[in-house]
């Protein structure tokens, strides 16, 4: 490796000749004498010489020799919380993360002006309870000028500690350099080839609030007929957005939206058997914080079909009609009221707090009694619609992602103009939404499926008009945030008109009465009764010692709801919100003959069929195997996957790249035996 020596014949601390004899002792030395004294030379020949110098050595100083994200995966000397970060960073941001050798400590860098400047973070050892450190690396002048100020607005979008912060300070450098101008787009030429007058009127410069309804409802009535719901598409967009990540159990998130008032908090504190019940209220805004806490959905038991249903203990417990209990994250987000994408209400707060959702589940007051604002009027209030509440809070989320599109569109235009630029504007375009969760290739799937060639997009774009805008976000939200409805409040005697009419409607839509679960649980719990969730009027057991008055209600809740509907439909709205992202279930057992898990947490083996795992849509044998590592369920290197097909009791082998499909119409679960080449401790 080559060396600089800078010496003085004026340095009264080393010698002259000492620093020479230092420098002989060096191959390829390079020599620099100076009159300065014991000190760096400050004249502007001699900094040039030692910034050649030092930016010729960069790659040897600092390596830059690339890490995958498997890499980072396998490196045990690294927290699971890191993994887990770096490993959503790069669904994300694809091609614009880069990780490097060695993977501990972690580096990585995310691009934030295309190939012109990049964050670069460094995680410590006990990162995220310590900050991770951030620097810009940019070549783009207009950057470099205002380096300070884009740290400063960085810094400032941290997330508290104990927390991940990458993905919030790298959209606030996005965010702030749109905001400032400060992009490749200052090198464009001022002949009025890239850069002309937009027209007053163009659609692009109007105001949030000016958003044409008509043209919305229009490309809402496309979407659904492009991507309709349950469509074959849906497996492969789950891969790509949302919480969790490839290789590893998923971690579903349901986040239930609505209007103030309309029962969130209840159906929640239902759904979690929350110990620490959300607050509820007939009023707006009882819920400020997202409340976050696991909750469980149903999901069919492989031991019904294998006839064993007896001799199967579910690792999670069971609920009615042969299924089994499944763990998923429940998230009660403050209540919307219209106009909250203006900023009404706790406005865009709200709407970001949706984002690590993979699927909305929508809570409607069923009963018609509680206004547009969340105003519980009684029985006074039981004309108001419904149906009109589904309408506008989809639209809120629509608007919400229309309108931060729109203000930027202006963006895509000039790279569109500007021919040397084209090849970006895609990116520009498709990075747009990105930051909600989910990797530019699905946004270009989405693209495509409107009609539109991403070949042609640089053409296509400058003759979009609104509604072309309004089909992509149509369609992306259905994509990203699939919706099912809760029309809540069942038990409610104005409800049931009001649901038969909804469910003929919108189809994807669950009576469900949250009031009605959670006082089952909570009875429960006293002792009073038992309760098998999900189940119908004969899942109620009452105790011998249970008072009067519970006997009565129990009475009444089975006339009025699970005689109705068949459930209190808490269980099921969950349940549907998961499988309509079409996940996989997979059962990792030792022998087929015995079906004996492999299992973790202290659960006998001696049961058939403890352990369940869900996947992703469309995961791999490879990814299951990665999958049971992680969960350490299994060590070493795939050998060989057999698979019980539990249909017909036959066994056979799978390949390792071979995609997990189900079979017919039933949610995706496999009996598979995974065999290593070392033993599960």
């Amino acid at each position: 490796m080559k060396s600089l020596h800078m010496a003085s014949s004026k340095d009264t601390v080393v010698p002259l000749e000492e620093s020479k004899r230092l420098a002989a002792r060096f191959s390829n030395a390079e020599w620099l004498e100076h009159e300065a004294g014991h000190v760096f030379s400050q004249r502007s020949e001699d900094l040039r010489r030692l910034g050649e110098f030092l930016e010729l050595r960069r790659e040897q100083l600092l390596p830059e020799e690339l890490a995958s994200v498997e890499e980072v995966e396998a490196d045990d000397r690294l927290s699971q919380e890191q993994k887990d970060e770096v490993e959503a960073l790069a669904s994300i941001f694809m091609e614009e993360l880069t990780i490097f050798k060695p993977t501990c400590p972690v580096r990585l860098a995310v691009k934030v002006l295309h190939e012109r400047a990049s964050l670069r973070f460094f995680f410590p050892p006990l990162y995220p309870q310590v900050p991770c450190v951030c620097d810009l690396d940019s070549e783009d002048l207009g950057v470099q000028l205002r380096r300070r100020e884009l740290l400063e607005a960085v810094e400032a979008a941290r997330e508290p500690e104990g927390f991940p912060s990458v993905m919030a300070m790298v959209q606030e450098a996005q965010r702030w350099i749109e905001e400032h101008g400060v992009t490749i787009d200052q090198g464009l030429p001022s002949d009025g080839t890239a850069e002309e007058d937009e027209p007053a009127e163009a659609w692009w410069l109007c105001e949030d609030a000016q958003v044409d309804q008509e043209l919305l409802t229009q490309a809402e009535k496309k979407a659904a007929e492009l991507l309709p719901d349950g469509s074959s598409g849906s497996r492969s967009w789950a891969r790509q957005c949302g919480a969790g990540a490839y290789g590893k159990p998923w971690r579903f998130t349901v986040g239930l939206v609505g209007k103030p008032s309309a029962g969130k908090s209840t159906l929640f504190n239902a759904a979690t058997r929350c110990e620490k019940e959300a607050a509820m209220a007939p009023h707006p805004f009882t819920t400020i914080d997202p409340n976050v806490e696991p909750g469980w959905f149903a999901v069919p038991c492989p031991s019904v079909t294998l006839q064993c249903q007896d001799e199967c203990e579910p690792e999670h417990g069971r609920a009615d009609r042969g299924q089994r209990r499944f763990p998923l994250l429940v998230k009660d987000v403050a209540g919307l009221v219209p106009g909250a994408y203006l900023g009404y209400g706790r406005g865009n707060a709200f709407l970001n707090d949706l984002l690590d959702a993979d699927s909305l589940v929508h809570v409607v007051d069923a009963s018609g009694r509680s206004d547009a604002e969340g105003v519980d009027h009684g029985k006074a209030g039981k004309g108001h619609d419904p149906l009109k509440d589904v309408e506008w809070v989809r639209q809120e989320i629509h608007m919400w992602i229309f309108c931060n599109v729109r203000a930027k569109w202006h963006s895509v235009r000039k790279r569109a103009k500007f021919a040397p630029l084209q090849p970006l504007a895609a990116e520009r375009l498709f990075g747009l939404f990105t930051g909600y969760h989910c990797s530019q290739q699905l946004v270009a799937q989405v693209y495509e499926s409107t009609g539109h060639r991403i070949a042609t997009l640089p053409q296509d774009v400058l003759n979009w008009s609104e509604f072309d805008l309004h089909l992509l976000v149509a369609c992306f939200l259905r994509v990203r945030f699939p919706i099912v409805i809760a029309l809540n409040k069942a038990d409610t005697a104005e409800a049931q008109e009001h649901i038969v009419r909804a469910q003929a409607a919108l189809g994807n839509a669950v009576a469900v009465s949250a009031r009605s679960e959670l006082w089952l649980l909570q009875q429960q719990r006293k002792g009073h009764l038992t309760y098998l969730e999900g189940g119908g009027p004969q899942s109620i057991a009452i105790t011998e010692h249970a008072p009067e008055d519970v006997r009565d209600q129990v009475s009444q809740l089975r006339q009025k709801v699970l005689e109705v509907y068949g459930s209190t439909g808490v269980m099921e709205v969950l349940s549907r919100a998961v499988l309509q992202r079409s996940p996989v279930f997979c059962c990792p057992v030792s022998e087929f003959t015995t079906l004996q898990s492999l299992s973790s947490g202290g659960y006998s083996t001696k049961s058939k069929l403890v352990t369940m795992m869900m996947l992703r849509p469309l995961s791999t044998v490879e990814e299951v195997h990665a999958a049971l590592k992680n969960e350490k369920l299994v060590r070493g290197d795939l050998v060989r996957a057999e698979m019980l097909h539990i249909s017909t009791g036959q066994v056979s082998v799978l390949r390792r790249e071979e995609v997990l499909k189900p079979e017919g119409a039933q949610a995706a679960t496999f009996v598979l035996r995974i065999l290593t080449n070392k033993k599960a401790k």
